[in-house]
């Protein structure tokens, strides 16, 4: 394994147990997962999975970078025989425990999103990234290839992330639009472009069915976790009205669907 891969496997067994990562495990979010597996996803994400893919009954589902696994846990409950993967044994450790309290069988294989390595070619029936993924990748298209490879003829990938205009400013709430850096300016940290993340479903085989551009829906797109603790339902009133708040008029997340070809 390389250094860069330690890195991110050390940091995100340390982050599986902070706080913020508690509290995606309090009893409360998660018995209303349970309640309503729709709520493990931003939205409009699921309705744009439901309409290309259909039921979820009986899919073979595989989620790279599962984090914190609330997508797996839904696709579980809704029928989908779920594989769950993560370069993090702690992310998959404390999502097992869930999992086995609920008696939900998930699958869960620790491994590099970039290669999937342990999974064979032609496997799944979907292939479903979250937010926070394309990040840490620093070979969209190998992802991609490797996407396409574990797919069966006419299975999906889907995706959902923080778009990628976003990364070009400061992003913050309530103040005049500040550029950071160049849209242009991939590297060092990882900033992938839309182009990049479309022609690296192109290049792979994967036919892009449908795009979606998101606003925010609520104040954690525009806090971090201790700072939105110190917020009152008064300061974060119309934080997604770009009206009120001028980044809101920017989308935050993209989400996209692509089919392997039958």
């Amino acid at each position: 394994m390389e250094e860069r891969e330690l890195e991110v496997k050390r940091y995100w067994n340390e982050v599986s147990d902070s706080e913020w990562y508690r509290s995606l495990r309090t009893e409360e979010r998660l018995n209303r997962l349970r309640e309503d597996p729709g709520t493990a996803f931003y939205p409009g994400v699921l309705e744009l999975m439901e309409k290309h893919v259909g039921d979820f009954r009986g899919k073979k589902i595989l989620l790279p970078s599962s984090g914190n696994n609330h997508a797996a846990f839904a696709f579980a409950l809704m029928g989908a025989q779920v594989t769950s993967a993560d370069i993090s044994e702690r992310q998959l450790e404390n999502a097992g425990q869930i999992s086995e309290r609920w008696n939900l069988d998930i699958e869960y294989i620790c491994d590099d999103t970039t290669r999937l390595s342990k999974f064979g070619s032609g496997t799944f029936d979907l292939v479903y990234t979250s937010n926070g993924t394309l990040s840490w990748i620093t070979d969209l298209e190998e992802m991609y290839r490797n996407i396409e490879r574990v797919l069966k003829k006419g299975g999906y990938s889907a995706m959902y992330d923080v778009h990628p205009f976003t990364r070009s400013f400061t992003m913050e709430a309530w103040k005049t639009p500040e550029i950071r850096k160049s849209y242009d300016d991939v590297f060092p940290d990882l900033h992938w472009r839309v182009q990049d993340i479309v022609n690296a479903n192109a290049r792979a085989g994967l036919r892009i069915l449908e795009m979606a551009e998101i606003r925010s829906a609520d104040a954690s797109f525009w806090y971090t976790f201790d700072e939105l603790k110190t917020k009152t339902a008064k300061e974060t009133a119309n934080i997604n009205d770009w009206k009120h708040n001028p980044m809101a008029a920017i989308p935050a997340w993209i989400a996209m669907i692509s089919q392997k070809q039958a």
